[in-house]
C-alpha cells in the first residue's frame, strides 16, 4: 500500500477540519500509488477525525482507467467508525476488480466525522 494523504486548503485557507453543522468536515487528496487488491484503507486519523461518518468522492484523476467507490458492508457500514476504504474495478472491458500495485493516482474525498 503506497497512499500519501495531503489535506485541501479551502477559500479561506483553512487546510484543518472545520466545522459543518453537527460534526467536522475536511476535503483530502489521496495519491495512490500502489494499490492494494481488495481496497485501499483510510484511516480516520490521517485526515485529522477520530471517527468517520460520511465519506463523498469528488474527483479522480483517472475516471476513464478506474471506476472507485467507497465500500461498505451489507449493513451500510464503513470498514469501521474510524476507517474507509477506497475500491477500485478496471474499465479496460473485463470490469474485475483491480489488482495490487496499480496506480490509481490522484483521488479526492471530503469526509465528515468528529475531532
Amino acid at each position: 500500500m503506497t497512499v500519501s494523504i495531503t489535506l485541501k486548503t479551502n477559500h479561506k485557507g483553512l487546510g484543518t477540519t472545520r466545522v459543518a453543522g453537527d460534526e467536522y468536515v475536511v476535503d483530502a487528496v489521496c495519491n495512490i500509488t500502489s494499490y492494494t487488491a481488495l481496497g485501499e484503507v483510510i484511516t480516520a486519523s490521517k485526515l485529522g477525525l477520530s471517527s468517520v461518518h460520511a465519506v463523498m468522492l469528488t474527483g479522480s484523476e483517472k475516471p476513464a482507467t478506474y471506476a472507485l467507490a467507497i465500500e461498505l458492508d451489507t449493513s451500510g457500514d464503513y470498514a469501521s467508525g474510524s476507517s474507509f476504504q477506497i475500491t477500485a474495478t478496471n474499465l479496460d472491458g473485463t470490469n474485475a476488480a483491480t489488482s495490487a500495485n496499480a496506480d490509481l493516482g490522484t483521488v479526492r474525498i471530503r469526509a465528515y466525522g468528529l475531532i
